[in-house]
């Protein structure tokens, strides 16, 4: 395993969008597991990674589960793995400070639904339904969003959103 590097804001991979996985090989899980290491081993320690932040256009996330979460599924070597995850619900809200392994020294206050529903495969292509609420429900919301080329800023106000990329562009 290796730590893989992690693609910072402005590079177009993490706004393009990714492809779904349609066949999960032992290319992917090596992925996986190289993600899985990156995400607790790199620079910067984090609770989850998606594909795009090492600069993979697929739709793919690993995320710490906190210490609460026992018998989870989708788990391979402690840390959840969800192949084309999607959010399938969520309900009611809560705010909690977020940054990003892709905007280093940058954070911001954000809402987001308290409790998610996430659906998607797990490392071996088996389908998975996790239902997640606080920490982890938030990692699965962040990571998603990088899916889909959206940043933790894009939740807030216009004002407060340039002013986060203003900083971004300083640093």
């Amino acid at each position: 395993m290796r730590v893989l590097p992690v693609v910072k804001h402005g590079d177009p991979v993490l706004t393009n969008g990714v492809e779904q996985i349609s066949e999960v090989t032992d290319e992917i899980r090596s992925l996986i597991d190289d993600m899985i290491y990156t995400m607790r081993n790199g620079d910067t320690p984090a609770v989850g990674l998606a594909a795009p932040q090492i600069g993979r256009a697929i739709a793919l996330i690993v995320a710490e589960p906190p210490p609460e979460y026992k018998g989870l599924e989708a788990v391979h070597d402690g840390a959840v793995v969800v192949i084309n995850p999607e959010i399938v619900y969520g309900v009611g809200a809560t705010v909690v400070e977020e940054g990003c392994l892709s905007c280093p020294g940058i954070t911001a206050d954000v809402q987001r639904p308290a409790t998610v529903i996430v659906k998607g495969l797990d490392r071996d292509g088996r389908p998975v339904k996790l239902e997640a609420e606080g920490a982890l429900a938030r990692i699965f919301q962040h990571e998603v969003d990088h899916l889909h080329g959206k940043f933790f800023f894009d939740h807030l106000n216009p004002i407060k959103r340039q002013l986060l990329k203003s900083r971004i562009r300083r640093t």
